[in-house]
């Protein structure tokens, strides 16, 4: 019972708190609202791809002359354009002045010019280029075998304007920008808890009724847990409300596992809030920890992929916000349930390596 009234007590605190709601609540669907917006397009997994024109002379009568003539006309569709240039000279000149993507010189050989195409525009044209390279080895198969077909190196088999193509793959990868700041930006509101931790026990000093908590004959036990469930409930309506207001709003699919996902930032929470206690117990109550524990947020904001994508390397795993990320990402896309076992024992088994670590020092203390 004692247990219910201390944790009312730190709930009513919180509430008081009007920088609560700033950067709880407000900050965090800001950020996601900006840069959501402004970073839409990097995580658009529609690959666009402008008329290309590839230019070309036939510098040697020869059967792969004529074939590439023949390749030439066929392949030129929506996608791409082949073009006859007046000599190698004017043909160089117009992939210098961007007029073409490439320019092939065709002797006993093909010659390939370019001027640095993205890596898109390269591969469409190594591609038609392996498509006609395909088709004329196999045509000259052909006409070894028999001569009679000598007119297939003139008349390649006809290529398909769909020479190139890019497939999609349904993966966790195919987020949108919105999705992916909602997910990070809620790792990094739980985390905030770190200053909720730490508030616990400074609020008591400040007001001065610590005194009074721990001459009561209450265990210490008993107002350590008391305050860390205070400061989890509030942090836990608020992980409530901006699950339901990036689905609502920004339209974020939570996926049919929604309750590990939960759990997931709930263990997330239990650390933060844990950290903080720890950073003012083993600070004994110095100011200049709510600083360094701020710094420490943005650390692991910045490592885990809060504010810009950072992969699944080693940098987010070194962030408790980059592997709470991870975890929810390949629950929420993939539906792989056993992704959420990692995040959650590695917060629930720091935070009770902190609890014991604060009961050790206060009960050496006798103060906190």
């Amino acid at each position: 019972m004692m247990i219910f009234h201390i944790m009312l007590k730190a709930i009513k605190l919180t509430l008081r708190d009007k920088g609560y709601f700033l950067y709880m609540l407000i900050f965090p669907l800001a950020l996601i609202l900006v840069l959501g917006s402004v970073l839409q397009d990097s995580f658009s997994s529609d690959v666009k791809l402008d008329k290309m024109t590839i230019e070309y002379v036939v510098q040697k009568e020869s059967p792969l002359g004529k074939g590439f003539e023949q390749f030439a006309k066929d392949a030129s569709g929506k996608q791409i354009t082949f073009k006859e240039a007046k000599s190698a000279k004017a043909g160089k000149s117009a992939v210098e002045n961007g007029d073409a993507v490439g320019f092939v010189a065709v002797a006993d050989d093909l010659t390939v010019t370019t001027n640095s195409p993205s890596a898109i525009e390269m591969s469409v044209l190594n591609g038609y280029l392996d498509q006609f390279t395909a088709q004329y080895q196999l045509a000259s198969t052909i006409v070894k075998v028999d001569k009679t077909q000598a007119s297939v190196l003139q008349n390649p088999p006809k290529p398909s304007d769909t020479a190139v193509h890019i497939e999609k793959q349904a993966s966790g990868n195919k987020i949108s920008a919105f999705e992916y700041y909602a997910v990070a930006m809620i790792a990094m509101v739980m985390m905030f808890g770190i200053n909720s931790g730490i508030n616990v026990f400074r609020e008591e000093k400040v007001r001065h009724t610590d005194v009074r908590l721990f001459i009561a004959p209450i265990k210490k036990s008993t107002a350590i847990i008391g305050n860390f469930l205070g400061a989890i409930f509030m942090q836990v309506v608020a992980l409530l409300l901006l699950m339901v207001v990036s689905n609502l709003f920004f339209g974020v699919n939570w996926g049919p596992y929604v309750a590990v996902i939960f759990v997931i930032y709930f263990s997330l929470l239990f650390l933060s809030v844990a950290l903080g206690m720890a950073v003012d117990v083993f600070s004994n109550g110095n100011p200049a920890a709510t600083g360094a524990a701020s710094i420490l947020v943005q650390v692991f904001a910045f490592l885990g992929g809060a504010y810009f994508p950072t992969g699944d390397g080693l940098m987010s795993k070194l962030s408790p916000i980059g592997w709470v990320r991870i975890g929810v990402r390949d629950v929420m896309y993939n539906q792989d349930v056993a992704a959420a076992v990692i995040p959650i024992a590695t917060n629930l088994l720091i935070t009770a390596v902190l609890v014991v670590m604060m009961s050790l020092w206060i009960r050496r203390k006798e103060v906190y």
